[in-house]
């Protein structure tokens, strides 16, 4: 053999040597399917999302003042309010709050919506409907119910045409087993 050859053949031995260390202990998987591929996609793009939103509130909790956090997630809340089915019913009810709270009461249940007394609604949900929340990451700060609040604040604004109150009695989110608004008119200043 000359010594060409035997350099050429021993580089040869000592990669695959090294290459099958490195693959030692490894499972050799098949491509995954289309279907598999696409799945796993979703799950990343999930994860993303959680993890970013996670750690905007966070941040959004170390740096800016409370009453600008409760600001800002009651605006995502009415954003989200007239994107919603019920915002349209809220428009058909303009002016006419017991209508729009019997309406509202037959989608949501009676036991959701209802009068606590002539000028007082007790708004209510038996699970989290925010999609961010309910499937969402795990540790999102109680801030996050403010977002609820400014939904619910769009609504019934919408409906009587004037600024109201909402008040967060509880959330799933800090431990309830629902979430309970309690909505008044804003007395005339």
């Amino acid at each position: 053999m000359k010594r060409n050859e035997f350099i050429q053949a021993a580089a040869g031995a000592c990669l695959a040597c090294s290459g099958s260390a490195f693959l030692e202990g490894q499972e050799v998987k098949p491509a995954a399917d289309k279907a598999e591929r696409e799945r796993l996609m979703r799950e990343t793009e999930k994860r993303f999302k959680e993890e970013y939103i996670r750690t905007l509130m966070e941040n959004m909790e170390k740096t800016v003042d409370p009453e600008t956090r409760v600001r800002l997630m009651n605006d995502c809340g009415r954003a989200c309010a007239r994107r919603s089915g019920l915002y349209k019913l809220a428009q058909e009810h303009q002016g006419n709050l017991k209508s729009f709270v019997q309406a509202a009461a037959e989608r949501l249940g009676r036991e959701n919506v209802r009068f606590l007394n002539a000028a007082a609604i007790h708004w209510s949900y038996p699970r989290c409907f925010c999609e961010l929340v309910a499937a969402g990451p795990d540790r999102l700060p109680a801030l996050y119910c403010q977002c609820s609040v400014g939904w619910a604040l769009e609504m019934f604004e919408t409906v009587l045409q004037k600024p109201v109150r909402v008040r967060l009695v509880q959330s799933i989110k800090s431990g309830a087993s629902s979430c309970v608004f309690r909505v008044e008119a804003a007395p005339a200043e």
